[in-house]
């Protein structure tokens, strides 16, 4: 079997329920895809919102089971229980009940205003979201109800889930998502900015035949060169689970594939077949059935893809400084000394100091970028309050402050970050930390910043 590079990045919060059957945490796609542009509503917004916006505090409740109190309407810890269980064991690394509390606090902000506003899902377009759930899973109402079971899900469960999705979906419509314009400078200043997306680079189209041993690949080859069936031979004698399609790889460029296939499949010529090309896979036949050369998409056809991805992102924005709003003005406690995890307690207040003794200064020792007084800044490229940070950071380095940037996607950074801060890491970001232990979550004003930054240098 051939393995391609994977690109996919993994999702928080989602569950699969089977093919493409989606449960509770997954994003939802409006479902009517083709009212207008502005119905671009992408609840993936909400998980941005989950870790860079809330500001929220801390007090104190008559009431054991409570977790928290949004404008008079509680959530229980039992809620956040059964949240926290259906979430995949591999994922646990990476979400924490507190991750699920905040989520339940913005979900129950976002519904309230809804509700202000008026805004409700008709029996009809409940009914409408779950009979394509259904459709698009290739399951009978019987085997996805089956499904469901399995997964501990009930389908009151999931029209409770998606009523509140296409809820909160028509309210962001309504208040901000609807207001959103692109303009035309905008998307050329971006493609002019960003060529290097709109290439497509030289593609070819291939079938392989895919077997264990040079002897049997050298046998095929022979048939093959007595005018074979390609197609055939892959059907009955390939080991790759491609030998059902006569070994059709489809289209691929360099990188996806492992360099001596890669290399053994550029070098053809349509219709030519290569010679015994060994990999860690096996030993592969390949036939060549065609080539695209590199092409450049130009402005005319980029617009629409340049966009969506504009409009996204200023979704991302706008929707994090409505619900900013919404908290500033809302009543919200949460009682962190209830929340405790099941081995171990949560932080005092994420955004009090860790003392030192939390770091292990010989770790950091084995880090050449950082010093003792470097400020550890902790940011996703998806998050807006990262991206607010971003230009405050490098004005603080111009001005002679050291600065360590831990993106989520680089991978040095992420092995120091749990090698040397496991126990100062909050799960939110941004997140600045310093060496001797201190650490602030959130954003924050650049007098604030500098502040901090010389905290990590005393």
């Amino acid at each position: 079997m051939i393995k391609r590079k994977s690109n996919v990045k993994m999702r928080k919060f989602n569950t699969s329920i089977s093919k493409k059957v989606k449960s509770k945490k997954n994003e939802v796609k409006t479902f009517k895809e083709d009212k207008s542009k502005n119905k671009l509503i992408i609840i993936a917004v909400i998980g941005v919102i989950i870790i860079c916006a809330f500001v929220l505090y801390f007090n104190k409740s008559p009431s054991g089971d409570v977790a928290a109190i949004v404008n008079g309407e509680s959530i229980t810890i039992q809620e956040i229980n059964d949240q926290y269980d259906r979430v995949p064991e591999q994922y646990k690394q990476v979400i924490t009940k507190e991750m699920l509390l905040n989520q339940s606090v913005n979900e129950l902000l976002l519904l309230q205003e809804a509700k202000k506003e008026g805004i409700s899902v008709t029996a009809e377009e409940l009914s409408e979201v779950i009979d394509n759930l259904i459709t698009q899973s290739g399951l009978s109402k019987e085997d996805f109800d089956k499904t469901l079971e399995e997964q501990n899900l009930t389908i009151e469960f999931l029209e409770d889930y998606y009523r509140k999705q296409l809820t909160i979906n028509e309210l962001l419509n309504k208040t901000v998502i609807s207001k959103i314009i692109v303009s035309s400078s905008e998307i050329k200043e971006y493609y002019e900015n960003n060529q290097n997306e709109f290439v497509m680079p030289e593609q070819v189209r291939a079938r392989h035949i895919l077997v264990n041993s040079i002897e049997e690949a050298e046998e095929i080859l022979e048939e093959l060169n007595k005018e074979a069936d390609f197609i055939d031979l892959a059907k009955k004698k390939s080991t790759c689970p491609s030998a059902s399609q006569g070994g059709d790889l489809g289209y691929f460029a360099r990188g996806q594939m492992v360099k001596e296939f890669e290399d053994a499949s550029f070098a053809l010529d349509v219709g030519e077949i290569s010679p015994v090309v060994e990999t860690q896979f096996g030993y592969h036949i390949i036939k060549l059935l065609d080539k695209k050369p590199e092409t450049v998409t130009n402005l005319e056809g980029a617009m629409g893809e340049i966009e969506l991805k504009l409009k996204q992102e200023k979704q991302n924005a706008v929707v994090t400084d409505y619900l900013n709003m919404l908290i500033d003005k809302s009543n919200i406690k949460i009682f962190e000394e209830r929340f405790i995890e099941e081995k171990e307690t949560l932080a005092e207040s994420k955004t009090s100091p860790i003392t030192a003794s939390a770091v292990d200064n010989e770790c950091i020792t084995k880090y050449d970028d950082i010093t003792k007084d470097t400020v550890i800044f902790v940011y996703s490229d998806s998050c807006p309050h990262c991206t607010n940070m971003k230009p405050l950071v490098k004005e603080l380095e111009g001005e002679g402050y050291n600065f360590y940037w831990a993106g989520g996607s680089d991978s040095k950074s992420r092995e120091m970050l749990n090698e040397c801060f496991a126990d100062v890491m909050k799960g939110y970001v941004p997140q600045f930390i310093c060496p001797n232990g201190a650490e602030h979550t959130g954003g924050m004003p650049i007098e604030n910043l500098r502040e901090f930054a010389d905290q990590c240098r005393a």
